[in-house]
């Protein structure tokens, strides 16, 4: 398995690890519930350095990525994120990333770490061989969640980050000792790129530097006296499924596209052309599956493949549950059929050969 730069660092706080993607990461240090209410309601930090870095460079590449995403890259003001899909053929979605346009010629993408590989031989077999590189295992990427996140990272920045705003980014030379370990050969920017995207439903930056330069962060975040909560991917899952984030592999694959995972409205442009776009307006006006939340009224815990019903007849199929640790019951994610989708509808699902009620509902849980 891959390890990140600050793999070390993990073992040493005696972290359980787990194989994800490829890759050796912790899936907790303390414990789930504790690691997810910090992020809710203080600070918490994960090592996402597992993500792919894919940057994207040259006469082109704007225009190239902006056919080959769902989101307009060309249109994009300097320094904003951008939510999209990677389609196929078909509309069936490759990847999800966030879309980072650094300058007007430049941009960098994070696919979800097990399809890194998979997404820099698509870009290329699509014609980008002269724009795009993989920077991944040269990178550091944190996560710097919670409502406290601004108040945490400002303690050890010499630059103002107030002023990022959300879904945009800003290259800061955070302070001295980080920028003596930062390899000048890195070739994604000058200095770390901070993102504002909180994709925990919180607050939150998602800093990018060279490995040496984030393996000094990490370290000057863990020795601040109110620092952040050292948080595993366990965590990370429950607060994703409480917000409705996606997981590639399990609430979508080339099987599916954007309508269907309801996510249409956040992450397509209808007015720029690109890559399943028509294949996309086939199924807009149609009658399809959807990807919907379910809230436990029963208890029970819902997970990965459990069948949906409504009585007798089978309407869908959970795609990702937990237990929330924020409403202390179970919730889903889940595609269902035409006439089954609508809020507030009570519906069962198959938990260990028995059904139990769920309502259906609208991410975000919280």
């Amino acid at each position: 398995m891959r390890e990140t730069a600050l793999h070390s660092k993990h073992v040493d706080a005696e972290a359980k690890l787990t194989n994800f993607g490829g890759w050796e990461m912790p899936l907790k240090f303390t414990g789930i519930n504790d690691e997810h209410l910090s992020v809710r309601e203080k600070a918490g930090v994960f090592d996402v350095s597992h993500m792919g870095n894919l940057y994207l460079q040259g006469d082109g590449a704007i225009e190239f990525i902006s056919e080959h995403c769902t989101m307009d890259i060309k249109e994009a003001d300097m320094d904003q994120l951008k939510y999209a899909h990677m389609l196929n053929e078909d509309g069936g979605i490759v990847d999800d990333t966030i879309v980072t346009k650094l300058t007007e010629n430049s941009c960098f993408i994070v696919p979800n770490a097990g399809n890194t590989q998979k997404v820099m031989d698509w870009l290329i077999e699509k014609g980008g061989e002269e724009y795009v590189e993989d920077v991944t295992m040269d990178t550091v990427m944190l996560a710097l969640q919670g409502p406290d996140a601004e108040d945490v990272l400002s303690q050890i920045c010499d630059q103002d980050i107030s002023d990022i705003e959300f879904f945009r980014a800003k290259k800061v030379e955070i302070n001295d000792e980080v920028m003596d370990a930062f390899d000048d050969d890195w070739p994604m920017a000058g200095s770390p790129v901070v993102q504002r995207s909180g994709y925990t439903g919180e607050d939150g930056f998602e800093i990018t530097l060279p490995n040496e330069a984030g393996v000094t962060l990490w370290e000057q975040l863990q020795s601040l006296e109110e620092g952040p909560t050292r948080c595993g991917l366990g965590a990370r899952d429950t607060l994703r499924i409480e917000f409705g984030f996606l997981l590639s592999g399990q609430d979508f694959d080339e099987s599916r596209n954007t309508i269907e995972t309801g996510w249409a409205e956040q992450a397509i442009e209808w007015d720029h052309d690109f890559l399943g776009k028509e294949k996309l307006e086939e199924v807009k006006d149609s009658d399809h599956q959807l990807l919907k939340g379910l809230e436990m009224i029963d208890r029970g815990i819902p997970r990965n493949g459990y069948d949906i019903y409504d009585g007798d007849e089978k309407v869908g199929v959970v795609t990702s549950g937990t237990r929330s640790p924020s409403l202390k019951k179970g919730i889903a994610l889940g595609y269902l059929d035409p006439g089954y989708q609508e809020d507030d509808k009570e519906l069962n699902i198959e938990i260990r050969g028995e059904k139990r009620a769920a309502k259906v509902t609208s991410p975000p849980f919280v």
